[in-house]
């Protein structure tokens, strides 16, 4: 029986051996391979082309071309071959299959992509291949490291508060509210400085335009504008006497709500409004002369370039002052999309150093601001910090495309430039964005509190987060304030009896040790 057990044993340790030396083999023609495949990454014009998947499906830019990417290649020598997701289960299964491109701009599965089997890490290609002058910002890298402490991505968007606020030009996104200005001319320009103003305004508008709906929402900003009149969230975390809290959590939640309430028990607001998946159905209702006024995600510029296109005889006006008694934005994400190195790259230096150059100075104004001369010079002024300004019409997301501006440079935006793009000297949105910067909490550290994927916590927060969607419809369109003040109530403890108090506590823990973690490596 020993006997037979240990020429057992040795013929296991040959085939063990056989399959290593294959293995080996394997790992050498795959070597060999990508060796091949580096060198016939280049175009004849010398160029490397990078395949890259973009994780938006409303990404409007489906291929490298135009003046802003054609010198962008000029100076990286990085052309890129574009695919757009047609919906947010192709990445997941793109990871799942190891079928992935040399790189990936992803929100959604930001936290799947940092992975040490899937991603390069930042760190070991900037020194690999010697990179000087790729500086990350302590707290970016706070925020963004992966569960191993490593850094495969930065989320763009994300700006340090202090430079944010040192900076004049730089400007925050406000949820907008626009208008009629036409029709409340011909009510006699009511004084619209409160929200009780802006009520009786609507009653107006009801009593002398019967066809017309007061107020119309995209759906993907649902009463954001009135919330931030009230002070509270729309989404994400805050802190609540120090303890990191849900934004549903705030207590002046209820109060927006039953301010929504009363909109749509007085005819303001439509039980339809509620029940739109297309987020453009509120923008063709102003275009087509169906609606007074618009909650939407700061798109004045380009609707009123929309309802002229229509032949229509009327523009929209944002009001340009929040109207709310204590009104307040919170800045607490740690941005919003990456862009990450695959393992798979053909030319990992060529896209390390591609990104080194979209996050410089240099690629940020070429990528958000366009050429320098042809597309935007600077100006002195706004406290002699300067600004862009530009020849064409930077706000109008039409024109934006056409050249390939913005969109772009988000890629590896770092935040100030982006935010600076923003300032139109003499511009209604620019009014608003300025008034709105006065009311902004800042809390970065919060944007690293958020449940990694497949967490207990995390299927908290997205049960939590569909409940909210479907339940708050219960508060939006009840028949009475008692009705509605009762769906709240009911709301808040379904979330608690989901876990909100275990969520809650989760991101305490998370938001202490990310603070001693930023005191370690500021």
């Amino acid at each position: 029986m020993r006997q037979r057990l240990g020429m057992g044993f040795k013929f296991f340790a040959i085939l063990l051996l056989a399959f290593s030396l294959l293995a080996g083999c394997q790992r050498a023609d795959t070597s060999s391979k990508t060796t091949k495949e580096d060198k016939s990454a280049k175009n004849d014009d010398g160029t490397v082309e990078l395949t890259m998947f973009v994780d938006q499906t409303f990404w409007p830019l489906k291929d490298w071309s135009g003046e802003i990417p054609e010198e962008i290649t000029k100076k990286t020598g990085v052309k890129l071959k574009v695919q757009v997701a047609t919906d947010g289960q192709q990445l997941p299964l793109m990871i799942s299959s190891g079928d992935l491109p040399d790189l990936v701009f992803t929100s959604n599965q930001f936290q799947q992509m940092s992975n040490e089997n899937i991603s390069f890490t930042w760190d070991e290609l900037i020194e690999k291949y010697n990179i000087k002058d790729f500086d990350i910002d302590p707290l970016a890298r706070v925020l963004n490291e992966a569960e191993d402490g490593k850094l495969y991505s930065v989320r763009n968007g994300f700006t340090n508060p202090e430079e944010f606020m040192k900076t004049p030009a730089a400007l925050g996104n406000v949820p907008s509210f626009a208008l009629r200005p036409d029709i409340l001319e011909e009510l006699g320009n009511p004084k619209i400085e409160s929200l009780d103003d802006l009520v009786a305004v609507f009653k107006q508008v009801k009593q002398k335009y019967p066809e017309m709906t007061p107020l119309v929402m995209n759906p993907n900003a649902i009463g954001q504008y009135f919330r931030v009149n009230f002070g509270v969230p729309y989404q994400g975390w805050l802190t609540i006497d120090d303890k990191a809290s849900y934004y549903i959590s705030h207590p002046k939640q209820k109060d927006f709500y039953l301010y929504m309430n009363k909109l749509y028990r007085e005819g303001i607001i439509t039980a339809e409004n509620f029940t739109w998946n297309e987020p453009n159905k509120a923008k063709e209702m102003m275009i087509n002369g169906q609606a007074f006024s618009i909650n939407d995600v700061n798109a004045v510029p380009t609707t009123n370039t929309e309802i002229k296109a229509a032949g229509k005889d009327f523009q929209i006006s944002q009001l340009t002052k929040l109207i709310g008694d204590e009104p307040a934005l919170f800045a607490t994400a740690a941005g919003w999309s990456g862009t990450f190195i695959t393992k798979k790259s053909k030319n990992a230096e060529a896209a390390i150093k591609f990104l080194q150059f979209m996050q410089s100075e240099e690629g940020q104004k070429l990528g958000l601001w366009g050429i320098e001369g042809k597309h935007y010079s600077m100006s002195k002024s706004i406290e002699e910090g300067g600004y862009p300004e530009f020849t064409f019409n930077s706000q109008d997301a039409t024109e934006q495309q056409k050249l390939g501006a913005v969109w772009w440079g988000l890629l590896a935006d770092k935040g100030i430039i982006q935010q600076v793009q923003r300032y139109v000297p003499d511009s209604e949105q620019t009014a608003a964005q300025l008034d709105a910067k006065q009311y902004i909490l800042s809390d970065p550290l919060l944007g690293a509190v958020n449940p990694p994927a497949g967490s207990d916590e995390q299927v908290i927060k997205a049960n939590i987060d569909n409940m909210v969607t479907n339940e708050q419809a219960k508060i939006f369109l009840a028949k009475s304030d008692k009705e509605a003040e009762a769906a709240f109530d009911n709301m808040m403890k379904t979330a608690e009896d989901i876990g909100l108090s275990k969520l809650e506590k989760y991101a305490q823990k998370r938001y202490e040790e990310t603070k001693k973690r930023y005191e370690e490596v500021k």
